[in-house]
């Protein structure tokens, strides 16, 4: 297989959003990702708009400068993105949409309607047979498998599973129906710490399945009823969660992979932007605005996801002594779990040429 290309822009000032719009319409114009799309191809645009709290999502006005390119080719964009599976305002159709607009994301101000595509509470979605290692069908938002043209623009981070979060996993995670990221999470069963535990309730608190209770002073986590969403790892402040996961989240990786197959499997048009800048420890998931964990770094972009992702890890790790993902996240995937794995079924290429724009 030659390589994939995989072209980059410069971007080291990530909180100003005018200068990354700029170096992103230039990224897209040098890149010519976009001159597949026609007059007339509705096209999804898949991000992520942020929960209450958090900044760091791809700011609308940057996601603009996309929605005008496809505009200027007289194609019909539409922003997108899913119900998620924890409990929250975007668990939701109405609560997500009214978070999107707190955000920015509305159609008066980016040009095109906002869609969450699972329906109202998830159930607007079907089933894409596959046949892999750990997935006959894949149950994906229906509207991602009426069209046969696909943009993501995902913000890079790490992250409490997969210590790696950007393209594979705004693709496999981000177009699941919630039935289908309950089924990505299912192998994951963390556990309470009871030295550690002071019952403080955050956990309980962000549980979106009831299933955190007190027992003999400390919280306990019903294993029967957990979901395996891994929400109380992050809302617990004192390390009280064990988060071992070993050969379980390798698992739950291979499933993210293997969705993000059944979304592009039908896909004829195609573009992948990864937005190295503010790299939190968190996605954009949490209710809260976090620091760097790295400078930033620029913009990445590719027709081949995989590639796309590669060329971000090797760039971070190429400045840094650590694998700063897996620094974050020790007992979390390993970035390359994910990328070697999507590889190995075809969903895109480990080796690449970067060409700096």
């Amino acid at each position: 297989m030659s390589k994939s290309i995989v072209y980059f822009q410069e971007a080291t000032n990530g909180k100003d959003a005018v200068q990354i719009k700029s170096k992103f319409k230039n990224l897209i114009k040098k890149s010519g990702l976009c001159d597949e799309f026609k007059k007339g191809e509705i096209i999804p645009v898949k991000v992520h708009m942020g929960e209450k709290g958090n900044t760091g999502y791809v700011a609308p006005e940057v996601v603009k400068a996309m929605v005008d390119k496809l505009k200027s080719k007289a194609a019909k964009p539409f922003v997108t993105d899913t119900n998620v599976l924890y409990s929250g305002l975007r668990a939701n159709t109405v609560d997500h949409l009214m978070l999107a607009s707190e955000h920015g994301f509305d159609i008066n101000s980016l040009g095109c309607p906002v869609v969450i595509a699972d329906g109202l509470l998830g159930e607007n979605a079907e089933n894409v047979f596959i046949y892999k290692k750990h997935f006959e069908h894949v149950n994906i938002a229906r509207p991602f498998l009426r069209v046969e043209n696909f943009i993501s623009i995902a913000h890079v981070t790490s992250h409490m599973l997969t210590s790696f979060a950007a393209s594979v996993k705004n693709v496999g995670m981000g177009c699941a129906s919630r039935a289908g990221k309950l089924k990505q999470h299912s192998n994951i069963k963390p556990k309470v710490k009871p030295l550690k535990c002071v019952l403080c309730g955050q956990c309980a608190k962000y549980c979106p399945a009831d299933a955190i209770i007190e027992k003999n002073s400390k919280a306990f986590i019903q294993p029967d009823i957990c979901i395996g969403c891994a929400e109380c790892i992050a809302a617990c402040k004192f390390s009280a969660i064990i988060d071992d996961y070993g050969e379980n989240v390798k698992v739950l990786v291979e499933k993210m992979v293997e969705y993000a197959h059944g979304v592009l499997l039908h896909v004829k048009h195609r573009a992948f932007f990864n937005f190295a800048i503010n790299i939190t420890k968190n996605c954009d998931c949490m209710a809260k605005s976090e620091p760097s964990i790295v400078n930033d770094i620029g913009i990445f972009a590719s027709v081949d996801p995989v590639a796309c992702d590669k060329a971000v890890v090797d760039m971070v790790l190429s400045r840094l002594e650590d694998d700063v993902f897996q620094k974050e996240w020790p007992q979390a995937s390993n970035a390359m779990d994910q990328l070697n794995y999507a590889a190995e079924i075809g969903l895109g290429n480990l080796d690449y040429e970067l060409v700096v724009v």
